[in-house]
């Protein structure tokens, strides 16, 4: 941009003698003058919607309105009325993303991520300090997620025992099984009143004018005639028996004790 500078100065002119050549005004100068305001008029920007090309150097720039976004600008006087015109986030601690869909490099962990794009599918998630997420496989079928006291894996379960033979004890008849057979339980289902013999865990009673014995007393048991047992007289009958309390039968007012065979 041109300043306009004027060439010649007419008004010194009118100062001059009548004759002084200078005195007179000539169509060269009056031409000079006209070509130093059309350079400057060509290369100054109009006042009202000036239009620039090239490189614009504005010193101060003061705007009576708001630049519009259109215009390059935000739209507002304010940061925060700016972000809004923007649609921009503000940085910090922020409740204004509500979704993300142009990142293009994953989150590492220390900033809430998994510093993976993809998780592999049916894989358990182990955490790994700040570095990205491990994975364990689910390998074999029927595997087990273990520990070994420092992380985890998937590993076989522990082989399952193998029964080699099964015995009998007490209450059951029938083994000792080392392949196939069965096991069932062994009660008395005879009918002779003087048998002398009951499986362990027998359970018989004592009536007639016993004294109550205190629960879980060991002792022999005997015959008392043909209807009752009693642990002092009669035919000893065999094994071990146990006193497991007191009866008393309001009927016949008699007192008795319940015995079982345990050994």
């Amino acid at each position: 941009m041109t300043n306009y500078v004027k060439s010649t100065n007419f008004a010194t002119k009118d100062n001059l003698a009548s004759g002084d050549p200078l005195k007179i005004v000539k169509g060269t100068e009056i031409n000079t003058e006209y070509d130093n305001i059309a350079i400057a008029v060509a290369t100054k920007a109009d006042t009202a919607s000036p239009t620039f090309t090239g490189t614009v150097t504005i010193p101060t720039l003061a705007l009576t309105n708001d630049l519009a976004v259109t215009d390059g600008g935000t739209g507002a006087s304010t940061a925060t009325d700016a972000r809004t015109n923007l649609s921009a986030a503000k940085s910090g601690a922020n409740s204004d993303i509500t979704s993300i869909t142009g990142l293009t490099t994953a989150l590492t962990v220390p900033q809430g991520g998994t510093g993976l794009a993809t998780l592999t599918a049916n894989n358990v998630v182990l955490g790994n300090g700040t570095s990205n997420v491990q994975f364990v496989a689910p390998s074999t079928t029927g595997n087990l997620l273990t520990s070994n006291g420092t992380t985890w894996t998937s590993t076989a379960p522990a082989a399952g025992g193998t029964v080699t033979s099964v015995a009998t004890g007490n209450g059951l008849t029938g083994g000792t099984i080392t392949t196939s057979g069965t096991i069932s339980l062994d009660y008395y289902t005879g009918s002779d009143a003087n048998n002398t013999s009951y499986p362990v865990g027998s359970y018989v009673v004592a009536i007639g004018n016993e004294v109550a014995i205190a629960r879980n007393t060991s002792s022999s048991l005997r015959h008392s005639g043909t209807t009752n047992f009693s642990p002092t007289s009669g035919t000893l009958i065999t094994g071990t028996w146990r006193a497991r309390g007191a009866l008393v039968f309001l009927s016949c007012q008699n007192q008795g004790n319940l015995w079982q065979r345990t050994a």
